[in-house]
């Protein structure tokens, strides 16, 4: 007989300063002025016998290597977790910070003389961390015994592929202004909606791991902090269906999948739309037949392999160099040196990626694999397409497969080789779109392979 699960949750708020960046709109200072709603840290703690595993998720942007590192550390030297044994997702949440700079290096003199255009304000990573910290420490705190209960439904309405197939052959992102230009739908999104339920033996459910997929990219107003629609979902959720828990929410692989429909652009869509929708899922996902599990195995594995970068023109980076050379300031599209051309940030970007490209050989990718008994959670850096979760899920050996991308480190979009032969915003060269095409299918293996001998180990 299996020894019982334990969890401990917890959660805090970790809302910037008002003036600090916000990020995720190249090109486009974003000073905060004011807070819609809170944007929160909430962390779980798995632990079964000597067995513990930390997932954290922040609704947040992004992640860097560097923070991630610093939140493993403490997690291990304070809190006594193997380093791997820490997972530290964003929601990618465009109307918020993030954790560490994504945008540029500040190998320029620009980025110095103007720090928003790395990204996110370089105070905002010790302000989120000295709340990081007292949140692991009262989630390990907080252990108790619970059971586990896990479903899926789904829910078409609310996210779709992004990218669009246009009558030449191309592909972009929407539609923009060539309403009558575009064919088709390039790829596939991910319509379903997952729940995992933990209960103590009291029957109180002290916590929800939520589970879609979607871009959240509810821009305005611009210069707004708002949880978007992971932090609306997480509310409705405890507000409607379980108002002593703790929501979690894990997005899934969205690398060309959001929440606007370039054919159907006239439809609501807001962050409380989109959580009305996925809560009425979460509710037909613990009515359809689910699964339970009084004492659910309790196992991890991480793995770290090297991918090759995509082969680039020697013409892609002069072109980029001579752009930078004429324009050492940022290509400024106002008066006021709010915005900037995207052909500058790409061109600058493209001179951080040749500066990487001279240093390593290959990228260094990093996938966890988390058993819940017949629920698998799966730790993605960066953001491949959602091509490669579709086929995971599909091979996985769990019931469930929960997959959270934009994990520990950033790494830019991960395309599959026909967008990458097609064009468009997330395949274009930059540091933002660097791995070789066969990247994707590589992970997907990987991920794959690990998953089943996470499934095959003796218990």
């Amino acid at each position: 007989m299996h020894q019982t699960l334990q969890v401990g949750v917890a959660e805090t708020t970790i809302n910037p300063q008002l003036g600090m960046q916000i990020d995720g709109n190249i090109g486009a200072y974003r000073p905060a002025q004011f807070i819609i709603n809170d944007l929160h840290a909430r962390a779980i703690v798995f632990q079964q016998a000597d067995k513990r595993f930390l997932l954290l998720s922040l609704e947040l942007l992004a992640v860097t290597q560097e923070w991630t590192d610093a939140i493993r550390d403490f997690a291990a030297t304070e809190c006594g977790f193997a380093r791997d044994a820490v997972a530290v997702h964003v929601v990618q949440n465009h109307s918020s910070p993030s954790l560490g700079h994504i945008m540029l290096t500040d190998r320029f003199a620009a980025t110095k003389k103007y720090p928003w255009i790395r990204g996110s304000d370089p105070a905002y990573g010790p302000l989120a961390m000295a709340k990081i910290k007292p949140l692991i420490r009262a989630a390990v705190a907080n252990l108790q015994p619970v059971q586990l209960l896990f479903g899926s439904s789904y829910e078409s309405r609310v996210s779709f592929n992004r990218r669009i197939v246009l009558r030449d052959g191309t592909a972009q992102m929407g539609l923009d202004n060539r309403p009558h230009a575009g064919l088709y739908r390039e790829g596939p999104s991910d319509p379903e909606v997952g729940v995992a339920l933990f209960t103590t033996p009291a029957l109180q459910t002290v916590a929800a791991l939520l589970h879609h997929t979607c871009h959240p990219v509810h821009w305005n107003p611009h210069t707004s902090i708002h949880s978007d629609w992971p932090g609306a979902w997480a509310e409705e959720v405890r507000r409607t269906m379980f108002p002593g828990a703790i929501p979690l929410v894990v997005n899934g692989c969205c690398g060309n999948v959001h929440h606007a429909d370039a054919f159907t652009p006239q439809r609501e869509d807001t962050p409380q739309s989109m959580a009305r929708l996925l809560s009425e899922a979460t509710r037909t996902a613990l009515t359809n037949p689910s699964f339970s599990d009084d004492a659910p195995v309790l196992a991890y594995q991480t793995i770290r392999f090297d991918i090759p970068f995509r082969q680039f023109p020697p013409k892609v980076f002069e072109d980029a160099r001579k752009l930078i050379e004429a324009n050492p300031e940022p290509m400024w599209t106002d008066k006021a040196r709010t915005r900037f051309n995207r052909d500058w940030a790409f061109a600058a970007s493209l001179m951080d990626l040749e500066h990487l490209l001279a240093k390593e050989k290959a990228f260094e990718y990093e996938i966890q694999a988390l058993r819940l008994g017949d629920l698998a959670i799966l730790v993605l850096p960066g953001e491949p397409f959602v091509e490669a979760q579709l086929e995971i899920k599909q091979r996985s050996p769990a019931k469930r497969t929960f997959m959270a991308h934009m994990s520990n480190r950033y790494v830019g979009y991960i395309p599959t080789p026909e967008a990458i032969r097609r064009g468009g915003y997330e395949t274009r060269p930059s540091s933002a779109s660097k791995l070789a095409p066969e990247a994707l299918q590589i992970i997907t293996d990987k991920s794959v392979a690990l998953l089943q001998e996470l499934y095959t180990q003796p218990v």
